[in-house]
C-alpha cells in the first residue's frame, strides 16, 4: 500500500483501538538524549467556534472537541523549536495529559502528535495518533524521522481534534538522539492486548477451526508398473509449501537484483528468507499506475525506460514465485482517493480523463499478471484521509461500484476491497462503501484489512474477530493484506503475530496472511520489521517458523499397507511425495487441497 515518500502521512493510521495501561512510566533516558524543545511556554492554536476551544488551566491547557475535525490540528498546542532532524534519526516523545471527558468506551482519548517542518508541511518528519488515560501521567513513544528536518523550521504539536472529548495537555517534550542511534535503545511503555494470555478462552475455540478447516486426508497409494499394489514401501510425505497465503510484499528490484545500492550478499539473503518462509508474495509498488505503464511523456523520456525495467522486474519475481509454488497477490488496480498523477489527469481531462487512464491501466497490467496474479485489491483505501480528494468527490457519488464494473469483465481472478479497520469511523466508513457497493450490484469477491498496527494501542483479539465476522456476512472472502507492529518491544512484537496468525488462519473465510515487508532496510516501517538491518531475527520470526514451518506443517514417514496405500491428514499445500523400495527412490510432486487429494506413485 505504501510509498516511502507518503510514509510520515500513514503513521498517523498505524494505531487500532484497544486498551492500553497508561500507568505513572517515566522514561528513562540515555545519556545520548537530547532536548529539543525550548523552555517556553506551549502555544495553543485558534479554532473556530465550530472547532471547539482550548481554556489555560493551572495544569497547561484543556483541549474541547465537539467531534472528529476535518482539521484535527486546528485544535491543538504546540511548541516551535530551533534544532533539526536528519532523516530517520531517533527521537522520543514525551507528554504529560489526562482525559477530562470522552465518550470512548475505555474513557480514553485520542490525540495526534505532529513534528512538521513550516518551511514545507508536505515534508513532516512525524504523524502519529497515540492516547491518553484519565487520570494525569506520563506517556511516551519513540519514533524514527519519516524526512529530514531542517534547523530553525521544527514545530511539535498535539491535536485533539479526533473525537469528542477534552483533554488536558501539561507538558510537551521531543528529544533526539545522535544519527547512528539504535531505536530499540530507546525507552519504551509497557503495552498489551486483550487475549494476550496463554490462557485466553479464544485460543482452544481457533485451534479446532484451524484443525477443522485447514486440514484433511492425504492418500498415497503405491503401485508397480502394472498398476498392481505393492505393500511394504517407504514413503516420505514432505509438505513444502502452504496453500494459504502466508506472505510478505517485497521490493521486487531487490528480490530479482535487478536493484542497485545494496550488496550482494544482502539481497541473497533476502531471497532466501523469501523462499524459506512464505507461500505468498506481493510486489509492493511494482504494479501501481506508472510503474509498469503510463502513458509517454516526450519531456521525460527517461520514465519509459524505468517502466520497462520495472516491468522486467516484476515478472521476474512473478515467474520466481510460481516456480516455487508461491502465489502473487495484485496491489494495486485502484486508489480511492486522487494520488499525484490522478490529480494531473482530473486537471487535464477532469473525471472522464482519470477513468480513461485507469481503463489504459487496467487493459494493460491485468493480462500482464493474469499467469501469476490470484486475487487483487481491485479498490485500494475507498475511506479517504482527505474527504476533498475522494474519488466519489471527482468521479460522482458511484465511483466505486462504476470502477469495479470496468475491471470486473477484464478477468476471472478475485477482485478485494482493501482498507484498514483501525477506528471505528473508519471501519463503518469501509463497511458503507462496501454496502454501497453491494446495492449497486457490484458485490466484491472479499475484503482486504490492511492491519497496520502500533503499541499505541491494539484492539483486542476477539474484537478483532469480531470485524472479521462483520465484513464476512457482507463477502463470501476476507484476507489480512499488510500486517505489521511498529514497535520496539520485541515479546510484544512476537506475541502480536501469533496471535493475529493464528486467529486469522482459523477464520473459515480467509484466504491469507501478508506481512508488509520482513527486514528493516526494506519496511516503511523500521520497528515493525521481522529482521533487523545485519539481518539479526526479532522473536516473531521463531513465531513465524514455530507455527507456518512446524506447528502446522505436515511430514511423515510411512510405509505402505497390504492395499498399497498410506494415508495421512495433511494441511493443505504443495508435498514432494517419495517413494523408496531396495535402495531406489522416486519423487512426485502433489497438491493437497481441501477438495480431497489422491496421489498414486509407481515405485522405481
Amino acid at each position: 500500500m505504501r510509498r516511502i515518500e507518503m510514509k510520515c502521512f500513514f503513521q498517523f493510521i498505524a494505531v487500532a483501538l484497544g486498551a492500553m495501561a497508561l500507568g505513572a512510566e517515566e522514561p528513562v533516558l540515555p545519556p545520548e538524549a537530547v532536548a529539543l524543545l525550548p523552555g517556553v511556554p506551549m502555544q495553543p492554536t485558534r479554532p473556530g467556534p465550530e472547532e471547539g476551544r482550548i481554556t489555560k488551566t493551572e495544569g497547561g491547557f484543556l483541549l474541547e472537541s465537539p467531534g472528529k475535525l476535518e482539521k484535527s490540528y486546528n485544535l491543538a498546542v504546540g511548541r516551535r523549536f530551533d534544532g533539526g532532524l536528519a532523516k530517520d534519526q531517533v527521537g522520543l516523545v514525551v507528554i504529560r495529559a489526562r482525559t477530562v471527558r470522552s465518550e470512548k468506551p475505555d474513557g480514553r482519548g485520542r490525540v495526534s502528535v505532529a513534528i512538521q517542518n513550516t518551511k514545507d508541511y508536505g515534508k513532516t518528519p512525524l504523524w502519529r495518533q497515540w492516547s491518553v488515560g484519565r487520570e494525569w501521567g506520563t506517556t511516551f513513544f519513540s519514533f524514527t524521522a519519516a524526512e529530514a528536518l531542517p534547523e530553525g523550521t521544527g514545530i511539535a504539536k498535539i491535536h485533539a481534534g479526533e473525537a469528542k472529548q477534552a483533554i488536558e495537555i501539561g507538558d510537551l517534550q521531543v528529544y533526539r538522539f545522535p544519527v547512528g542511534f539504535d531505536v530499540f535503545r530507546a525507552p519504551r511503555m509497557a503495552s498489551t492486548y486483550d487475549g494476550r494470555e496463554l490462557e485466553a478462552p479464544w485460543r482452544e475455540a481457533a485451534a479446532r477451526r484451524i484443525e477443522a478447516l485447514r486440514r484433511g486426508r492425504l492418500s498415497v497409494g503405491v503401485v508397480d508398473a502394472e498398476g498392481r499394489a505393492v505393500a511394504g514401501v517407504r514413503v516420505k510425505v514432505a509438505m513444502k509449501r502452504h496453500l494459504f497465503g502466508f506472505g510478505s510484499a517485497v521490493d521486487v528490484e531487490m528480490l530479482s537484483g535487478l536493484g542497485g545500492g545494496l550488496t550482494r550478499a544482502d539481497e541473497m539473503r533476502y531471497r532466501e528468507v523469501a523462499d524459506e518462509l512464505f507461500s505468498r508474495l506481493v510486489p509492493e509498488n511494482g504494479l501501481r499506475v506508472g510503474n509498469i505503464d503510463g502513458d509517454a511523456d516526450p519531456a521525460k523520456p527517461w520514465e519509459e525506460t524505468m517502466r520497462r525495467r520495472a516491468g522486467t522486474a516484476v515478472q521476474w519475481m512473478m515467474q520466481w514465485a510460481q516456480d516455487r509454488r508461491m502465489t502473487t497477490r495484485g496491489h494495486y488496480l485502484c486508489w480511492g482517493y486522487l494520488e499525484p498523477w490522478a490529480a494531473e489527469e482530473v486537471r487535464k481531462g477532469g473525471a472522464a480523463g482519470l477513468l480513461a487512464r485507469y481503463d489504459r491501466h487496467f487493459r494493460h497490467v491485468l493480462p500482464f499478471c493474469a499467469p501469476y496474479v490470484d486475487e487483487w485489491d481491485a479498490l485500494n483505501h475507498p475511506v479517504p484521509f482527505v474527504e476533498a480528494d475522494a474519488l466519489y468527490r471527482v468521479i460522482g457519488p458511484d465511483a466505486y461500484p462504476e470502477i469495479y464494473g470496468r475491471i470486473r469483465p477484464l478477468t476471472d481472478k478475485l477482485l478485494f476491497v482493501n482498507e484498514d479497520a483501525f477506528s471505528e469511523e473508519r471501519t463503518d466508513a469501509f463497511e458503507g462503501h462496501v454496502k454501497h457497493m453491494i446495492g449497486k450490484g457490484q458485490t466484491p469477491d472479499g475484503c482486504g484489512f490492511q492491519s497496520h498496527f502500533s503499541d499505541a494501542a491494539i484492539r483486542g483479539i476477539e474484537e478483532e474477530w469480531g470485524i472479521y465476522e462483520r465484513f464476512g456476512r457482507l463477502v463470501k472472502l476476507l484476507t489480512v493484506t499488510e500486517y505489521d507492529l511498529a514497535t520496539v518491544d520485541d515479546q510484544l512484537h512476537a506475541d502480536h503475530l501469533r496471535d493475529m496468525l493464528t486467529l486469522c488462519y482459523s477464520h473459515p473465510q480467509m484466504t491469507g496472511f501478508v506481512i508488509w515487508g520482513f527486514w528493516e532496510n526494506r519496511h516503511w516501517k523500521p520497528t515493525a520489521a521481522m529482521f533487523k538491518a545485519d539481518w539479526t531475527e526479532r522473536p516473531a520470526v521463531r513465531v513465524w517458523r514455530d507455527l507456518v514451518k512446524t506447528k502446522w506443517w505436515t511430514r511423515e514417514e510411512l510405509t505402505s499397507g497390504a492395499d498399497g496405500k498410506v494415508v495421512t491428514p495433511g494441511y493443505y499445500g504443495w508435498y514432494d511425495i517419495t517413494v523408496e523400495r531396495d535402495g531406489k527412490t522416486k519423487t512426485v510432486e502433489a497438491k493437497h487441497g481441501a477438495d480431497g487429494s489422491a496421489v498414486t506413485v509407481t515405485v522405481p
